[in-house]
């Protein structure tokens, strides 16, 4: 399994440049090196297939040339001056793809990392990711200094929500214990993996997608990441009549929750337990209206709007002792809403004109927005409306 590695070369010690250090790996391998990056590929820590370098135009670039080569000398004196830039950059990178016969690209950006070049540096930041040539990433977070590796950290998490090419971020950090003289390797991935569970769930919670938050918990809790998707798949296909059964989906998969699980995993059953008590109700159309309500509060406006039409038509089936019509579009269609017009017309004000109004609203939506009978466009301002009447 290939990873492109990413590190960051900073400035060491001041005038000094880094220091040797020794870093031990799990397993108690030893390797004693300045740059950690280098320690990493002596080690056979993951497989590299590209490495990506960032730093600033006065890092210390001239720690990864040999003394003896002429590079050395224009890398110290570009870094006296202004620093690294243009043509030079590209003879490190060819030096270092050469020397270490592994792709090396480069990423400069300014000395100065405050508010006002903010934004230039995220950009670079973000320029990283079309460079990713693998499914994983080693972040290095070593040799960053200031918020260099926070300010990546966003820019991968920003980026990567847009490139779902990239499965896996492992972090590394080497820590040098100043009593034993020696660098620990410690791995960090954990973090990187929280943070993207957190990410999943609060787009579960607001929007009802699970589909990367069930990723996350499969290997913990199979039932419930079935489930959940199962719950995102009615979401995003207006399935409303399903949702009696994802509710038992909910609850057996409740049942089965696992001794001894994660805390981050019980926040997640919590929540699933909170949908389960929402959506439970003694009839089909109580349910579809808890859904409704539930759907209208996460303003997923639409479907708010299909649940309670279909909770309408099922609520006649029921009364009608007719449970088996439930989603019988054709029963509807020839008995159901002719029972439905005989209670409008007792009770007109109260009923016939929000309920008309909420069927064809309904019709329009399911017509991809056609034009209504008196020719006029749904309009997504009127949703409020239609809504709160129907309700």
């Amino acid at each position: 399994m290939a990873y492109t590695l990413i590190s960051f070369v900073g400035t060491g010690m001041y005038k000094e440049g880094y220091r040797q250090t020794t870093y031990v790996f799990p397993g108690d391998t030893k390797i004693q090196t300045h740059i950690f990056f280098n320690a990493l590929l002596r080690a056979k820590y993951r497989e590299v297939s590209k490495i990506v370098l960032v730093g600033t135009k006065t890092s210390s670039w001239d720690m990864l040339v040999d003394i003896a080569d002429e590079l050395w000398i224009k890398t110290c004196e570009a870094k006296e001056r202004d620093g690294v830039s243009g043509e030079l950059i590209i003879e490190i990178e060819k030096y270092l793809s050469d020397k270490i016969h592994i792709p090396v690209i480069i990423k400069c950006h300014s000395d100065v990392i405050d508010n006002n070049t903010s934004l230039d540096i995220f950009n670079l930041y973000n320029s990283i990711v079309p460079e990713i040539t693998d499914e994983n990433i080693l972040l290095d977070i070593t040799h960053g200094f200031r918020s260099m590796p926070i300010l990546l950290y966003q820019a991968l998490q920003f980026s990567i929500s847009q490139n779902q090419k990239i499965k896996n971020v492992e972090i590394v950090y080497g820590e040098y214990i100043e009593s034993e003289k020696e660098s620990y390797v410690r791995n960090l991935s954990n973090y990187w993996k929280y943070s993207q569970i957190s990410d999943a769930f609060n787009l579960f919670k607001e929007k009802l997608d699970g589909v990367k938050l069930a990723a996350f918990i499969e290997p913990e809790w199979k039932e419930g990441a079935k489930a959940i998707r199962r719950l995102s798949e009615i979401v995003q296909t207006n399935f409303s009549l399903q949702i009696v059964e994802v509710g038992k989906q909910i609850n057996n998969a409740l049942k089965k929750y696992p001794e001894n699980a994660p805390q981050w995993l019980d926040d997640i059953r919590v929540y699933l337990s909170q949908i389960h008590k929402t959506i439970s109700a003694d009839s089909v159309h109580m349910a579809l209206y808890n859904y409704a309500v539930f759907l209208y509060e996460r303003k997923l406006n639409v479907q708010a709007i299909v649940a309670l039409q279909i909770a309408v038509e099922s609520f006649i089936a029921e009364r009608e002792n007719k449970p088996e019509m439930v989603g019988n579009y054709e029963w509807w269609q020839t008995e159901g809403r002719g029972k439905l017009n005989e209670i409008k017309r007792r009770n007109h004000k109260e009923i016939k004109i929000p309920l008309t109004n909420l069927e064809a609203f309904r019709n329009q939506i399911a017509h991809g927005g056609g034009l209504s009978r008196n020719g006029g466009f749904p309009q997504a301002a009127n949703i409020p409306n239609i809504y709160s009447s129907g309700i």
